[in-house]
């Protein structure tokens, strides 16, 4: 029964992925089968819950868009709060429902943020901390995932009225930033540096540039936003690393201001720092460059396909097709 209910979710995510009119999913096919989906993946046991109602969900935001939204907290009430109670104790029990729902947040952000603004403030809340729990993974695609969102959801915050952006601000700006430097400077967390220096370039462009125009912190100014920021991530540095001198952290933090219009030099100004404290604790710093090698392997794997495709009889036809695929 249970590899039935599978393949039956499995052929409904493909079906509305492929869906022709979307208007008519979303009128006549989309009541029942909430219905009885969302009702029966809540009020199961965790156990007996199939990750393919994520993916399920998942498809049918990327196909129906923004015409999903009035419908996103029906999705959440659904699946949001079960399976984040799941996955959240701690980061190997569950692996599938972990990578598709941090999948169907996502597809959401993207698709039908207006839909997230929707949700009440402590389930927009428990939003936030799922995001903040999917970058500090040791899974390294479901922190990928989680840095995807944070973006995204800056850019969409940035978009919005002023009154939600600056609320937003208000309430997340500093425990974002505190939450992303912890993780970027942890020696078990490796590879996403260039994420985690976009991410932070933004979040200083948006002091650097006014965009945040609400006091944060202690400030009564919001003029004094950039006085007092670096002052905060001073203080938070020397607190997280006792063994660096102030000079030093005063130049990280003075760098990044000045370097958070280029990503690339941003990029290396982190890395230069975290290098600084990993020769202190005695870490290896190669995983620093984890993504430069990465890269460097994949173009070489490129290279060398082009070079096998240029002499006939070495491929296989259908490795050729996947090729040009």
């Amino acid at each position: 029964m249970k590899t039935v209910k599978k393949e039956i979710l499995k052929i409904l995510s493909s079906w509305i992925s492929k869906a022709t009119n979307p208007q008519l999913v979303y009128e006549y096919f989309l009541p029942p089968m909430f219905e009885a989906i969302l009702l029966d993946y809540k009020t199961n046991a965790p156990d007996a819950r199939e990750p393919e109602v994520l993916t399920l969900m998942r498809s049918v935001v990327e196909r129906l868009e923004g015409s999903i939204t009035p419908r996103i907290p029906e999705i959440f009430d659904g699946v949001f709060q079960c399976t984040l109670e799941m996955i959240n104790k701690n980061f190997e029990e569950y692996p599938e429902h972990r990578t598709n729902f941090f999948l169907l947040l996502q597809a959401v952000n993207q698709k039908c943020f207006a839909g997230l603004l929707t949700i009440p403030g402590p389930q927009f809340k428990l939003i936030i901390d799922s995001i903040v729990w999917a970058f500090k993974h040791h899974m390294r695609n479901v922190a990928e995932i989680g840095l995807q969102i944070l973006y995204q959801m800056f850019k969409n915050i940035a978009a919005q009225p002023a009154d939600v952006a600056q609320s937003f601000y208000k309430a997340y700006y500093l425990v974002l930033l505190e939450h992303l430097f912890s993780v970027a400077s942890d020696p078990t967390h490796s590879g996403n540096l260039n994420l985690f220096s976009t991410i932070l370039a933004y979040m200083f462009t948006l002091i650097d540039d006014k965009k945040v125009v609400v006091a944060l912190g202690g400030v009564n100014d919001p003029s004094d936003n950039m006085t007092f920021l670096q002052s905060y991530i001073q203080q938070m540095l020397k607190s997280a690393f006792p063994h660096l001198t102030e000079s030093q952290i005063k130049i990280t933090v003075a760098g990044m201001f000045q370097l958070d219009q280029d990503v690339g030099q941003f990029k290396e100004h982190l890395r230069d720092f975290l290098v600084q404290i990993k020769e202190f604790t005695g870490d290896d710093e190669t995983d620093l460059f984890i993504e430069e090698r990465e890269g460097l392997l994949k173009k070489a794997q490129e290279d060398k396909r082009k070079i096998q495709m240029a002499v006939p009889g070495i491929l296989n036809p259908h490795e050729i097709d996947d090729m040009e695929d």
